[in-house]
């Protein structure tokens, strides 16, 4: 009995510590997108460490094989990886074959010797911490979802604390307009950023919080709470076998602020880009039979038309959403076409990839670099401390191993979300989430810098990581439908 009774006491304790790590884990990744994304080297630091420290607790309470230990291998080794690219970039080299062609102009300058790949060293090597917190992130995620139901746990909390500073931005734009938080406005006067200043990162966000909360309402659905809500509204008590109505409303609630404060941002880029995400994840479940109602199904010939309808009424359901919400986005479009900056900005981007196509200019250096290969032509307006395009800084910064690293990390992050596809039944929806997030990710990566913010990445990398547990999660039972 007493050894019984110590055994007891340790998985109670254990279970409250892993608890309080993934309450810290849900905390530090919403945490980081207050202070504007963690844009600030300062703010990418604190957050940065507090999920090294959640990490490496994580790591000494995991157990020693998980299922997601082939993916949490790749992602260190993709890390690894880059930052020894990026100490190499830092170092002086004796050679000057990689060496940046600037430097024996300096050196003549300021007398001294040696030469580095990076145009700026010291910014790149400052800038390994905002390349290393969403890996961090993603790994200490992987190590604490090592079941179903805390990976579903993590997730719900993640998606509905993203609901609800959607929800607070948006009370805070109506109610203050010219304050962001605490700060005074100094950017996009008059338009809704969310606690960003720019309003293509917060589309990003709201997009990503919208696929979430629409992941969440549909599994909600499958567990019948819209038929006990009917019924509660119909009778005034709730049906018996019908769960979670309140929740139901709760996120129903959280997805529509979440959608509406999506449209309100204007970004041509981020609507699109989250409406085409949307339609995968409302579509496929239609498509492949995910039904509402615990996979009762009617006879095959009922079960295709059903099927197509409601793709058709997904596509209409969004286009006209899309055309209710997005009335000033497509009165931009019109107004000013695609004669945008970012695009023409985009073709001295490349100029510079030809200078520099193996080692790159230097990870962290576009603004100390860019000047070099900007046109006149393309405006004069402004300093441009990003490209507005994910690939093109980080092979221009990088070099090879960015497109790389990214193709391996997009490869297995897809080949997991199909394996949830494929094998997981009732948990379906989770895969289709992060396939949409991926898409949504890929699409607006184009365009804009959303993922070049540390705090915006972290939080992503922290909602990836439980999906990907669950997609490659197994049924307890030899034979169970999961």
């Amino acid at each position: 009995m007493p050894a019984k009774s110590e055994q007891s006491q340790a998985q109670a304790t254990a279970g409250l510590s892993n608890r309080a790590l993934c309450a810290a884990f849900v905390a530090a990744a919403v945490a980081a997108l207050l202070p504007r994304g963690s844009v600030s080297l300062e703010s990418a630091n604190v957050f940065t460490s507090l999920m090294s420290i959640v990490a490496i607790a994580a790591a000494t309470q995991a157990p020693a094989r998980q299922r997601t230990d082939m993916v949490f291998r790749i992602a260190l080794a993709i890390l690894v990886a880059m930052a020894l690219m990026i100490v190499l970039q830092s170092s002086r080299l004796p050679w000057t074959g990689l060496a940046n062609p600037a430097w024996p102009e300096a050196n003549a300058v300021s007398g001294r010797s040696g030469a580095t790949i990076s145009v700026a060293p010291a910014d790149t090597m400052t800038a390994l911490v905002s390349l290393a917190g969403p890996f961090i992130t993603f790994m200490a995620g992987l190590l604490l979802c090592h079941s179903d139901e805390r990976a579903e746990t993590m997730f719900r909390r993640l998606a509905i604390a993203a609901g609800f500073l959607a929800a607070l931005s948006l009370a805070q734009h109506l109610a203050f307009p010219g304050y962001l938080l605490l700060a005074e406005k100094q950017f996009y006067l008059g338009q809704f950023t969310a606690v960003f200043v720019n309003r293509n990162t917060a589309a990003t966000f709201l997009g990503l919080a919208t696929i979430l909360l629409t992941g969440l309402l549909w599994k909600s659905a499958q567990e019948g709470a819209p038929a006990g809500l009917l019924t509660r509204l119909a009778d005034g008590k709730a049906a018996r076998g019908r769960r979670g109505t309140g929740q139901f409303v709760l996120l129903l609630g959280l997805a529509a602020t979440a959608f509406i404060g999506l449209t309100l941002t204007q970004s041509r880029a981020g609507i699109a880009s989250s409406l085409i995400a949307l339609l995968f994840l409302l579509a496929y479940p239609a498509a492949t039979g995910l039904d509402l109602a615990r996979y009762r199904f009617s006879t095959p010939n009922r079960r295709a038309g059903s099927r197509l309808v409601a793709i058709a009424a997904v596509i209409a359901g969004l286009v006209a959403i899309g055309l209710t919400f997005a009335g000033q986005t497509m009165l931009r479009t019109e107004l000013s076409g695609l004669d945008d900056d970012r695009f023409c900005t985009a073709t001295a981007i490349v100029d510079a990839l030809s200078d520099y196509p193996v080692a790159g200019m230097g990870f962290g250096t576009f603004e100390a670099g860019f000047p070099a290969y900007r046109r006149a032509e393309c405006s004069i307006r402004g300093v441009w401390d990003r490209a507005h395009n994910f690939y093109l800084e980080g092979q221009l910064g990088l070099g090879l191993i960015f497109p790389i690293g990214l193709i391996l990390a997009v490869g297995v992050l897809f080949k997991s979300f199909v394996t949830g596809l494929r094998e997981r039944r009732k948990a379906r929806i989770y895969p289709a989430v992060g396939i949409a997030i991926v898409i949504l990710a890929l699409l607006h990566s184009a365009f804009d810098f959303s993922l070049q913010l540390p705090g915006l990445s972290m939080f992503l990398a922290a909602v990836l990581a439980p999906l990907v547990s669950i997609s490659l999660g197994r049924p307890r039972r030899s034979g169970a439908v999961d």
